[in-house]
């Protein structure tokens, strides 16, 4: 049971805070009252307790002066302020002393519980992490091992460093909780991972931060056998946990570099945290800061839609994913990434479909919900649904025929570069295979059939006479204006320009340029 004081100068404050806590429920209990800041700084001195709840203003020595003074005389406790003044000066010095807590007056009764089994499981934890950890015939204290994560060289002419230069392998794993659930939940997991993982032989645990996080030293394992201790604890609390091994090393005065490695891990999460276990051997990274081009990837992304091959967009997701975790951007670049393709695939959806049908996906929803997830794979998983669904809805699940799914593709993007190599590789087929099995099925080769239908809307575009000819030709594919005019002469038999004109009833001319 945890030790608490009391330190105020009125006493009906001291004697309603003893009665409105249940301290036999919270396993604490109230061993001394402090009557103001003086005497309170005797009491801590004598008792030495746990847990100081003080006002902040008091005769004499105020509760901040008092806790200071009491820490210069070597008290390690914690410290609840309670304060009837809004004054954040005062919550500015009282945090720089280590307070836990800074609470207004009046008193409310289920804030100061929750401060107190916040601050008592904060205790418990660190008692606990100071425990020397039981090895064998030995002890191996949290401050040695600690010291050789952090790569202290001062551990090195100690005992217990030396006992560890008997293994020739060694490698640092972190086991951190992925949980919604309260720090007390989370604790209570990662302390009965810490038990399984003790009764190995070889092995140091130690708590490395406030949040539980487990730091795992196998001494003499191989890449084997840590994978599998490591599988079993993960199928126990999969979904829950998230395990970092670092590279391996081969002396003890390393130890740190393989910590090192398995926090990068850590610090990545975001892109690894679906994996479960992950190591530093697996990862493949690229430092090319332009590996991922949001352009590309929604075009492909487009394109599997638009002829609702859900396999392949599938495939392109994964390829996206895949490319982004080789990119090692921070969260906030991979989501922006993510929005832009989001927001250039409706475009994609409104030139092909049109606004109608493109409000059937709301992107204001998806890029919210983008902003608020935690994982790349859980980003990727909405993406692919969402998409999935659009291209379900929109473009249809069809009964059709490739060459007619062909034929279709080319008559909705022959304004866009159209080879008959690109149409190969979306559909899967060898570029002249299809081109023998297209010429069967349209009585014509690739090129004739996309010169047809792109004179035939530029003809459409000239008789509306609300272009000039150059910006025809970019309009339904050509970027050349010269291969344009030829293209339109062969099949119309006159020039774009005096076609144009005779549409109008304007007299032809002989032209050899044109707008």
């Amino acid at each position: 049971m945890l030790t608490v004081m009391l330190v105020d100068d009125e006493p009906n404050v001291r004697q309603g805070v003893k009665m409105m806590i249940p301290w036999d429920e919270l396993d604490l209990e109230v061993i001394a009252e402090g009557e103001d800041g003086d005497d309170g700084l005797n009491k801590i001195l004598i008792h030495s307790p746990d847990i100081v709840i003080a006002d902040v203003k008091m005769p004499g020595m105020t509760g901040i002066n008092m806790l200071e003074a009491a820490q210069k005389r070597g008290f390690k406790g914690k410290a609840l302020i309670l304060s009837g003044y809004s004054d954040f000066t005062y919550a500015k010095e009282a945090i720089s002393l280590g307070v836990k807590q800074f609470i207004l007056k009046p008193v409310d009764e289920d804030e100061l519980i929750e401060c107190l089994k916040e601050v008592r499981d904060e205790i418990l934890a660190e008692m606990d992490s100071s425990i020397k950890l039981r090895k064998g015939d030995e002890y191996i204290s949290e401050q040695t091992i600690r010291g050789l994560l952090l790569g202290e060289k001062d551990i090195y002419a100690t005992k217990e460093y030396k006992d560890y230069t008997t293994f020739s392998k060694f490698d640092v794993v972190l086991i951190s909780s992925v949980s919604e659930n309260p720090t007390e939940g989370r604790n209570v997991m990662l302390d009965m991972i810490r038990k399984q993982v003790c009764n190995y032989e070889n092995v140091d645990v130690i708590t490395i931060d406030m949040n539980g996080m487990l730091s795992v030293i196998f001494k003499g394992w191989n890449d084997g056998e840590i994978r599998e201790c490591l599988e079993s604890i993960n199928s126990t609390y999969s979904g829950r946990i998230f395990i970092t091994i670092g590279s391996s090393v081969n002396s003890a005065d390393a130890i740190s570099e393989s910590y090192i490695s398995a926090k990068e891990l850590y610090n990545n999460r975001f892109l690894y945290l679906h994996c479960g276990i992950i190591s530093r051997n697996e990862i493949a990274h690229s430092a090319d800061e332009n590996a991922v081009s949001a352009d590309s990837f929604s075009k492909q992304i487009f394109t599997f839609m638009e002829i609702n091959d859900i396999t392949r967009l599938e495939s392109c997701f994964s390829e996206f994913q895949e490319s982004l975790c080789r990119s090692m951007y921070t969260p906030e670049k991979i989501k922006v990434i993510c929005i832009t393709t989001v927001l250039d695939i409706k475009s994609y959806i409104v030139k092909s479909a049109g606004d109608k049908k493109a409000e059937q996906f709301s992107d204001e929803t998806i890029i919210s919900q983008i902003g608020a997830m935690n994982s790349l794979f859980e980003i990727i998983e909405l993406m692919k649904n969402e998409f999935t669904a659009v291209s379900n809805a929109i473009y249809g699940k069809t009964t059709k025929s490739t060459m007619e799914r062909v034929v279709q593709y080319i008559q909705s993007n022959y304004n866009q570069e159209l080879r008959l190599e690109m149409l190969a590789n979306i559909f899967g087929y060898n570029s002249a295979y299809l081109g023998k099995v297209f010429h069967q099925y349209m009585g014509d080769n690739f090129n004739n059939y996309l010169d047809r239908i792109r004179i035939t809307e530029a003809k459409r575009l000239l008789a509306m006479n609300e272009h000039k000819v150059y910006e025809v030709a970019e309009m339904v594919g050509y970027t050349n204006i010269n291969y344009f005019h030829n293209k339109f002469k062969k099949y119309v038999g006159v020039s774009p320009l005096n076609y144009k004109k005779s549409c109008l009833g304007e007299s032809a001319s002989e032209d050899d340029g044109e707008e």
